[in-house]
């Protein structure tokens, strides 16, 4: 018995210094995900049953020999001190979280605190198992396409407000296994208890059903969710799409697709606007060509995975197909904002995925992008409610309460207020002076303006305004974009003052989007010909 207890003791420690340092080669390599998730996650666990087996030991007999009692000490003692460290790592995630979303650059977001949870009470926590709402209604295996693996879920409670906002979650599995009951659950549960509705999806698997079969059916379900969600209480307008691993790729390639018809259902119709309000990988695979570049080693592993079972074409003679199917290399001006949350351990999916995409993106893209970054986290460790899990939840769902509040609507009166005149647009010239806009154009040539005042014509604080001009002026300075200060005022004064830029020398595609990423129904060109309202949605004459 004694040498049995000092063998589950021995494996315990290498369990645990696998999750706190995984190997990279050889054999270390292959148990490094299976062997250092479960001790990562389950920390607390082992420490109750390094006890149990001591326990059992004391009281089967504790052996004579000498050598063989202090070695069992010995590894009881290493098994739990390693394990107490990676049960502070858990609860130290919650200040990396916290930070992370507090410093960004763009719209720094708080990140609510454990009480404030609605759902994942500390109990919850404690036993690591994801339980559902009790009063949570799950519509099971609604069919959204022909084929046997198009069925979805949709989770709501009894209490769902109607219009309310949609998370739309993506199962990973490597392209190729996976449920969309089995990944995501603590997160989901959390977001239809503050009053979502969920919808989690089927798509075909590879090898019997290769690349690009599985994003054609994320983007059918899009469409389903567009078309049919308000009969289920949940807004078309307010789309969240995340997703782990595979799906992580998959929720990303998609929101980055909105203006891309490749992946389209063909049978749909009736669909004008593909977009979502925000996407949220976790872990996600967020660059498919296996350049070591980004993945350090491990880009080898899914080249291997890619050829041979999801795609079945070789890289070598296909790169821009790859480069297709990558959300790395995909990134364009208006994509929408992300929150990417990725684990430093993760021994599937370098960490240096996620840091070259998060860096790209703030490079070509104009939305924002927060980054949160796990120390000493493996592979899929939201699939336990731990307190990592619960901290990325919080961080998870205040990005999407920030990206899908409603929008006010676009209607006649408010249309008529952007005309100019009567509303006075004033630029600020190099001499400090402030001359009408038609006057500024003749100095300065033909130019846009563009405020970040007052997201979608709705009234906030004037320090929330201090701060989105900040953010405006940071992001143009930082692209080197040649400004002029500018005042929109409404003569009337039944409107605040706003303030903003005049943009020089720039593609009328970088202001709208621009417009549209600072949360504008319009912006102003200004040429010869005048003045003209054009809308931030498609760039068209508003008024």
């Amino acid at each position: 018995m004694a040498y049995l207890i000092a063998a589950i003791s021995a494996w315990l420690l290498l369990s645990a210094s696998t999750a706190l340092r995984p190997g990279r080669r050889g054999v270390f390599a292959a148990l490094a995900y299976p062997v250092g998730w479960a001790a990562g996650e389950l920390p607390a666990q082992a420490i109750v049953g390094e006890g149990a087996v001591l326990g059992l030991l004391s009281w089967w007999g504790w052996p004579t020999s000498n050598w063989l009692s202090l070695l069992i000490l010995v590894l009881a003692c290493v098994v739990v001190a390693e394990n107490l460290a990676l049960l502070f790592i858990q609860f130290y995630a919650r200040g990396i979280v916290r930070r992370a979303l507090a410093t960004s650059p763009r719209e720094p977001l708080e990140l609510p605190r454990p009480r404030d949870d609605v759902f994942g009470s500390w109990w919850r926590t404690v036993l690591q198992i994801p339980f559902h709402p009790r009063d949570m209604q799950i519509i099971r295996n609604v069919a959204y396409g022909p084929e046997q693996r198009h069925r979805l879920d949709v989770w709501r409670t009894s209490t769902t407000p109607k219009d309310a906002p949609v998370i739309f979650y993506i199962h990973g599995g490597a392209w190729t296994f996976g449920d969309k009951r089995e990944q995501g659950r603590p997160m989901l549960h959390e977001f239809v208890g503050r009053g979502w509705v969920a919808v989690a999806c089927n798509y075909r698997l590879a090898p019997r059903h290769t690349w690009p079969a599985q994003i054609e059916d994320v983007t059918r379900t899009l469409a389903w969710i567009k078309k049919y969600i308000a009969n289920y209480g949940g807004d078309p307008e307010r789309i969240v799409v995340a997703g782990g691993s595979a799906g992580g790729h998959l929720a990303a390639l998609l929101a980055l697709s909105a203006e891309d018809p490749t992946w389209r259902p063909k049978d749909v119709e009736g669909i004008t606007d593909w977009s979502v309000r925000g996407c949220i990988p976790f872990y996600g695979v967020l660059e498919m060509t296996g350049d070591e570049t980004h993945w350090h080693g491990l880009g080898n592993g899914l080249r291997i995975l890619l050829e041979h079972r999801v795609v079945r074409r070789p890289y070598t003679e296909n790169p821009e197909f790859y480069e297709r199917m990558s959300p790395h290399h995909r990134i364009p001006l208006d994509a929408p904002p992300f929150l990417v949350v990725q684990g430093g351990n993760d021994t599937l999916v370098d960490v240096n995925v996620a840091r070259d995409f998060v860096e790209k993106f703030r490079r070509v893209a104009l939305a924002r992008i927060y980054y949160v970054e796990l120390p000493f986290t493996q592979h899929a460790f939201d699939v336990t409610a731990s307190p990592r899990t619960s901290a990325t939840t919080r961080a998870a769902v205040v990005f999407a309460e920030s990206v899908a509040t409603p929008r006010r609507a676009l209607n006649p009166s408010l249309v008529a207020s952007y005309k100019s005149p009567p509303t006075r647009l004033l630029v600020q010239l190099p001499t400090g002076e402030f001359v009408a806009a038609g006057d500024a154009q003749s100095e300065l040539g033909d130019f846009a303006v563009v405020t970040s005042d007052n997201p979608f014509s709705q009234l906030v604080e004037a320090s929330n305004n201090d701060m989105r001009r900040r953010e405006l002026s940071d992001l143009l300075s930082e692209r080197g974009v040649k400004t002029y200060p500018t005042v929109a005022r409404d003569p009337s004064r039944r409107w605040p003052d706003e303030e903003g830029f005049a943009v020089l020398g720039e593609a009328p595609e970088f202001v709208r989007v621009l417009a549209r990423s600072f949360d504008q129904f319009a912006y102003y060109d200004v040429s010869e010909d005048g003045v003209r309202v054009r809308k931030s949605a498609d760039g068209s004459v508003l008024v």
